[in-house]
Parts: structure tokens; sequence; C-alpha cells
């Protein structure tokens, strides 16, 4: 089966990342925009506080954060989500979908990047005998 386009990959996650919320009694809504901060709130019942979640989508084993470039890590970074839902969807022969849902809070998130982000620097220098120019 073809892949999903990126522009719908990426709404067809926040979209269905809210339905699962919604599902288990946790009011959500999808932001809009191309500056926005975060892509979905989970909001209380009275409406006291709103969570902010980050969505990432891939049809691959991977995804692509962009946490480290945006600086998402730092510490007390007010811009930080509170939860990211990594969102794997895999289409299949028959026209269903395998879905597989990663939920991680914003520390854990910037934990397993850091780990990433260091098995790379390691094989870049194995590489090239020297670190990556930053």
């Amino acid at each position: 089966m073809a892949k999903i386009p990126s522009y719908l990959l990426n709404l067809a996650g926040e979209y269905r990342v809210c339905s699962e919320l919604n599902k288990r009694g946790i009011f959500a809504t999808v932001t809009y925009g191309n500056h926005k901060g975060v892509d979905v709130y989970a909001i209380s019942d009275r409406r006291a506080r709103a969570l902010k979640i980050e969505v990432k989508t891939s049809q691959q084993g991977n995804f692509v954060t962009n946490i480290t470039r945006k600086g998402l890590c730092k510490q007390d970074n007010p811009h930080a989500p509170d939860f990211w839902v990594l969102f794997q969807i895999q289409p299949q022969e028959d026209g269903t979908f395998e879905e597989h849902f990663f939920v991680l809070t914003h520390k854990q998130m910037c934990r397993a990047q850091s780990r990433r982000n260091d098995d790379y620097e390691r094989g870049y220098i194995a590489k090239y005998g020297r670190p990556q120019i930053r």
C-alpha cells in the first residue's frame, strides 16, 4: 500500500491522539497554524489545567523530533511540552493500519534524545576521526 503523504500523516497523528484521549474521557483538542507551539492540548474537567502534548507521527521506525534544534531540552524551557506522543502508523496490504503509541514525559524524551545524539556523535567520530562541526 502507498505511504500516507506527510502533510496528511501529521494531521492524522494529531487527530488520532486526540481521538484516543477523548475515548478515555480526557478532553483533547488539536491546535492549528504554522507557528503553533504545541500540537494538542489535554484539558482538565474543571478547565483549571491544560497539558501540552507534542505529537510525532511516523510510518517508519524512527521519529524526527527536532527537539535539540529547537532547544526544548534546555532547563526550564517554558515552551516545552508536558508530554510527547510518538505515533507509528503502518499501512497494511489489506487497507487497514497497524498502530503503536509511545507516550513519554518531556524529561524522558530529553533523555532518550540525548542518548540518540551521543550514539550519533560516537559513530561520526568513528567514521571521520573527529567531532562534528556545529
